[in-house]
């Protein structure tokens, strides 16, 4: 058996600090976080009254660094609950941990657990990746089994909220999608033009920049950028105008922003795209999107 001594050697239990003005764009996204999380959590007897089941659990995949703890956190923060953050890999070796985890929960309510890379620990173990990545070290089959059983065991819990993330949802077992499991699924897509605007406008409102770098400028040359890249290019951008300008630093230029694009590309982005393209169109034909 496998002593647990502390959570926070296997998972964090947070106050979320991020709210929804944190996080520019993903507006639909949102959307459907407040639809299926915030307000079940918030208002338990109105769905009571009116004889609705809110959503159990729902799984949240899309392709790699477009931010979704940090919308989950947000729909916790605007739920007034606590948040379990767990990475598949911290939990995958025993099931007692598992098992730990959802008791945690339970304690906890209302509570929001986000398990990161939720396909690990639940894959679908015939298939092979149409990635192209490394195959991750997988959860053995006991430990799937277990968190079968817990998410079985929450499900009547209005008050727990089981929210999975995957970049890779056809390894993903179908078991863990089926009704009264994470049968709810939000496609989180890298950030639209539209998207791109309002994260650079969040982002640089603070920043010394020159006449010609606008938000719309940026958005204009980042296609294909995640959310997280975005995010490092104003301070990479910085870097370079201090670098270029030293002591005279006065502002920070499109260039600048250009020399960041090179040290922070999307690399193989065009590829990753057209999977999840297609693998999206599939979905709708099986009602997951």
């Amino acid at each position: 058996m496998c002593e647990i001594l502390e959570p926070g050697e296997y998972y964090k239990v947070k106050e979320p600090e991020k709210t929804w003005a944190d996080i520019g764009g993903a507006a639909e996204v949102k959307e459907r976080l407040v639809e299926m999380v915030v307000l079940p959590l918030k208002h338990p007897e109105t769905f009571k009254k009116a004889r609705t089941r809110p959503p159990r659990g729902i799984l949240m995949w899309g392709p790699p660094k477009t931010s979704m703890g940090v919308l989950v956190e947000a729909a916790a923060k605007d739920s007034g609950c606590k948040y379990i953050s767990v990475r598949a890999q911290d939990v995958l070796s025993d099931p007692h941990i598992i098992t730990h985890l959802f008791e945690d929960a339970l304690s906890l309510a209302p509570v929001i657990v986000f398990i990161r890379d939720i396909d690990i620990l639940a894959p679908r173990r015939e298939a092979e990746s149409t990635l192209i990545e490394p195959a991750p070290k997988l959860a053995p089959p006991e430990v799937t089994r277990q968190l079968f059983a817990e998410v079985d065991r929450t499900a009547e819990r209005q008050d727990v909220i089981i929210i999975g993330a995957t970049h890779r949802p056809d390894l993903t077992d179908p078991a863990l999608l089926r009704n009264g499991r994470l049968d709810r699924k939000i496609f989180v897509p890298e950030p639209d033009f539209e998207d791109r605007v309002e994260i650079f406008r969040a982002i640089t409102k603070d920043m010394p920049l020159h006449g010609e770098v606008t938000p719309e400028a940026l958005a204009e040359i980042t296609d294909g950028y995640s959310h997280t890249d975005l995010l490092n290019l104003p301070r990479e951008a910085t870097l370079m105008a201090i670098k270029e300008q030293g002591d005279s630093f006065e502002t920070v230029g499109l260039s600048h922003f250009k020399k960041a694009m090179e040290r922070i590309p999307p690399v193989g982005r065009e590829v990753i795209k057209r999977y999840y393209d297609v693998y999206k169109e599939e979905c709708k034909h099986r009602y997951m999107y």
